[in-house]
C-alpha cells in the first residue's frame, strides 16, 4: 500500500492497488517537447494497464503522466532534472487544477518566491501525491503552474469533501494551500500555458486510455463469471458477452487511434492538419469510449444480476468506479466539436 503522511492527514491508496515500482513511475517521464520518452503507444498501453488494475490507481497514474509531461514541456532543464530525481526516489506526481470560488491564488509575490492562498477540489491522491502540479491565479487572473513539494509544506486536507458514488479510493480530497510559500524555482511555464491547445484538450486521450482499461477488466471479469456458472449454452448471456467484446475492441481501436494521432502531431507540431486531426480524434474517442463503456456496464449489470453485484464479486466496485470516472468535463461540448468538424467545408 502506498502511504505518505502529509499535512497531518495520513492518506492511503486502496489495498487493491500495489505500490508502484520506480520503473512504472519512470514510464511517465517526458522529453523537452512534453512527449513521453517511452513513446505514445507505450504511454497509452501503460495507462490502459493502470485502468485494468484499478480505476482509482489509473486516475492517479494519469495525473502523474500529465504532470511529468507539463514539466517536460514547460520546465527548465533544472526542473526536469529535479523531476527525474523525484521519480527515481519513488515520488508520485499529480495535477490539481479543479477548484470552486475559493480557488488557489498568488497572494504575495517577490523576487524570492510566492505565497499561496485558497484551495483545490478533486485533489486526486491527496495524502499520497508527493509532487503536486497546482495552478495558481495571478492578480490579473492568468494561471501559473507551480510544483508543490507536498512533503515539505503544511496544507490542510479535507477528506469530508470526497463522498463519491465511485472512485472512493482515488482520495480526491479538497486541499487548502493558504500560507504555503514557494521558491521562484517552483514556478514553471508562462501564465496561461496550462490551457494551451492542443495539449490541454487532446490530453483527454490519457483518461480515455484508462477508461478503456477499466472496460477491459470488466469484460474479462464478466467472461470469467459466465465460465464459473457454466453459461456456455445460454444464448442471451453469450450474446451479451459478444456485444461487450465488440465494444471493448472498439474502445481499444479508438485509444490506439489517439496514440497514433499524437505520434503524427509529435513528428511535426507545426502541421495544422496534424493538430486538427489530433483534436477531432481525441474528441471522437471520448464520445465513443464513453458510449461503449456505458453499454458494457448496462449489459454486465443485467448479466450478473443482483447476486453478481454483491461485494464478493468485483462488479459492484468496478461499475461504480467506471460510471464515476466517465463523468469527465464537457462531454456535450466535445460532441458538438466533433459535429462541427464533420460539417466543416472540405478542401479538395
Amino acid at each position: 500500500m502506498l502511504t505518505q503522511r502529509i499535512g497531518g492527514y495520513k492518506g492511503t491508496v486502496s489495498a487493491t492497488m500495489t505500490t508502484p515500482v520506480a520503473g512504472e513511475l519512470a514510464g511517465g517521464l517526458a522529453d523537452p517537447r512534453g512527449v513521453p520518452r517511452c513513446g505514445r503507444r507505450a504511454e497509452h498501453d501503460a495507462l490502459r494497464a493502470a485502468g485494468r488494475r484499478d480505476l482509482s490507481w489509473g486516475r492517479l497514474y494519469e495525473g502523474h503522466v500529465n504532470a511529468l509531461q507539463l514539466v517536460g514541456r514547460l520546465g527548465t532543464g533544472a526542473q526536469r532534472a529535479r523531476a527525474d530525481a523525484d521519480v527515481a526516489a519513488g515520488l508520485l506526481f499529480g495535477v490539481w487544477n479543479t477548484q470552486a470560488a475559493d480557488g488557489v491564488r498568488i497572494a504575495q509575490a517577490d523576487e524570492r518566491g510566492v505565497t499561496l492562498t485558497g484551495r483545490k477540489t478533486f485533489g486526486s491522491g491527496a495524502g499520497t501525491v508527493g509532487r503536486a502540479v497546482v495552478t495558481a491565479a495571478w492578480p490579473d487572473g492568468s494561471s501559473q503552474l507551480t510544483v508543490v513539494p507536498m512533503d515539505r509544506v503544511a496544507v490542510s486536507i479535507d477528506p469530508s469533501f470526497w463522498r463519491p458514488y465511485g472512485m472512493e479510493d482515488s482520495d480526491s480530497f479538497a486541499v487548502d494551500f493558504s500560507g504555503v510559500r514557494l521558491d521562484r524555482d517552483a514556478l514553471f511555464g508562462a501564465p496561461g500555458d496550462y490551457e494551451r491547445s492542443p495539449w490541454f484538450t487532446a490530453g483527454a486521450s490519457r483518461f480515455v486510455a484508462v477508461q478503456t482499461g477499466g472496460v477491459e477488466a470488466l469484460v474479462s471479469d464478466f467472461a470469467a463469471f459466465l465460465r464459473r456458472r457454466k453459461y456456455f449454452e445460454d444464448p442471451i448471456q453469450m450474446s451479451r458477452l459478444g456485444e461487450c467484446t465488440v465494444d471493448v475492441r472498439s474502445a481499444l481501436l479508438w485509444t490506439n487511434a489517439c496514440a497514433d494521432a499524437w505520434a503524427r502531431y509529435d513528428d511535426d507540431p507545426h502541421d495544422a492538419a496534424a493538430e486538427s486531426e489530433l483534436l477531432v480524434t481525441v474528441d471522437a474517442a471520448r464520445c465513443a469510449v464513453e458510449r461503449a463503456a456505458l453499454d458494457v456496464a448496462e449489459r454486465i449489470e443485467r448479466g450478473v444480476g443482483a447476486r453478481g453485484l454483491l461485494e464478493s464479486e468485483p462488479f459492484a466496485r468496478r461499475l461504480r468506479d467506471l460510471r464515476m470516472y466517465l463523468r469527465q468535463p464537457a462531454i456535450d461540448a466535445t460532441l458538438l466539436r466533433v459535429a462541427r468538424g464533420a460539417n466543416a467545408p472540405r478542401v479538395a
